[in-house]
């Protein structure tokens, strides 16, 4: 069945798993899975357990997988409320990536993707745990979002060709996208400007620039990946200069 995809891939992932101890990779793989459970939660939390809190995920309408480096999110069907609510999570994944925790690229998509998952453990504590995820989807979202030059997301044209009879596209897409050249890597060429999701609201002046620049370049570097190499200042200057674009 064709949905609306949101696809992610972590950048730097190799260099995060070689150069951190096991506990260092233990503590911030809890940071990851809470930034997806809040996109998920979109604001609604349990009540607090021994001063945890954690996020309420018994309404979403939003199937989530991670595996490794990526993190896919898909709706059930494909209504604008459903592409609506993965919008919203996946609007607050990628600045929460972004700019707080661990840089990714991603691309919203609309094509076929299905899932066989389930868990099951023998009387010898072996654990047969299938997580087969499938469909044209997965892999044309995964394609394109290997061919990304920068730290952000962009919104697919399939998207776009199946909604565009049903809503104002530009009025759909603003709360959570701008349009944007977005950068490629050489051997693709962009000739058009793509909805690509926002990091930030509204404008910035030179100080709340300097900051979110700041925050940018800490993601990237956090956890020991190093950030002197020329095709990583690439990606970090092609995000800066996205970040350019939210000043006054």
């Amino acid at each position: 069945m064709k949905r609306f995809i949101a696809y992610f891939d972590f950048l730097g992932y190799k260099e995060f798993i070689l150069n951190n101890s096991v506990e260092h990779l233990k503590r911030r793989a809890r940071h990851i899975l809470r930034d997806i459970e809040i996109s998920l939660g979109q604001g609604k939390y349990l009540a607090p357990n021994n001063g945890v809190i954690i996020s309420d995920l018994s309404t979403t309408r939003i199937n989530c997988l991670n595996i490794s480096d990526t993190v896919i999110f898909w709706t059930h069907d494909d209504s604008i409320e459903s592409l609506e609510e993965l919008m919203l999570v996946a609007y607050e994944f990628n600045w929460r990536e972004v700019l707080i925790n661990f840089p990714v690229r991603g691309v919203i998509y609309f094509d076929a993707i299905e899932m066989i998952s389930g868990q099951q453990e023998n009387q010898s504590g072996a654990i047969y745990s299938p997580n087969l995820i499938y469909g044209h989807g997965l892999v044309k979202a995964h394609l394109k979002a290997e061919s990304l030059n920068w730290a952000g997301s962009v919104i697919d044209q399939t998207v776009i060709d199946q909604i565009k009879g049903e809503v104002d596209i530009q009025d759909f897409f603003t709360p959570f996208a701008k349009t944007y050249h977005v950068p490629y890597k050489e051997h693709e060429k962009n000739t058009k400007e793509e909805f690509a999701l926002n990091i930030i609201k509204g404008k910035l002046n030179d100080e709340t620039f300097e900051k979110y620049k700041n925050d940018i370049v800490r993601t990237f570097s956090l956890d020991n990946k190093p950030i002197d190499k020329p095709r990583v200042q690439e990606i970090l200057e092609n995000t800066i200069t996205f970040l350019e674009t939210f000043r006054k």
